[in-house]
């Protein structure tokens, strides 16, 4: 990423905020929104999204230890403490499994099973009509069929 396209990688909730840290490095620091965590004893309870503040520069992402009121439209002085106090991000990081992507994945399991059954099933009946096929010609030539 070149140093003129600083673009917010995360699930952006807010507009983000362009900074300069003291090394001349820039920064875009904005609220990125993290899927909820569902308590399982509570599951008819209504969860609202998880937030952090993040920083994004051209080769690396940091997410803030606390998120204060007011982020990230807070001043330089206050982001670039909150930048030097942030801990580095995995280049990757995977959302957490959710229960429809746990049944998406055994769903798609059963279809792939269910398409080797129907394949093994289709190669018994040809082979069944095959063996069927030649019992009769060897019929109709006159030859005698071993069983």
């Amino acid at each position: 990423m070149s140093q003129d396209s600083l673009v917010p990688r995360g699930n952006r909730l807010t507009e983000a905020m362009e900074i300069t840290s003291r090394d001349g490095l820039r920064w875009v620091a904005y609220i990125d929104g993290l899927p909820p965590e569902r308590p399982r004893r509570f599951l008819k309870r209504t969860v609202l999204p998880r937030r952090r503040l993040r920083f994004e520069s051209a080769t690396e992402s940091r997410v803030s230890p606390e998120l204060p009121a007011g982020s990230p439209f807070l001043t330089e002085r206050r982001l670039l403490g909150l930048l030097g106090a942030s801990r580095l991000l995995p280049e990757f990081e995977p959302p957490p499994p959710s229960r429809a992507h746990r049944w998406r994945r055994r769903w798609q399991a059963s279809i792939a099973r269910a398409r080797g059954l129907r394949a093994h099933g289709r190669r018994a009946v040809a082979d069944a009509a095959h063996a069927a096929y030649l019992a009769l010609e060897a019929l109709v030539r006159g030859h005698r069929v071993r069983s």
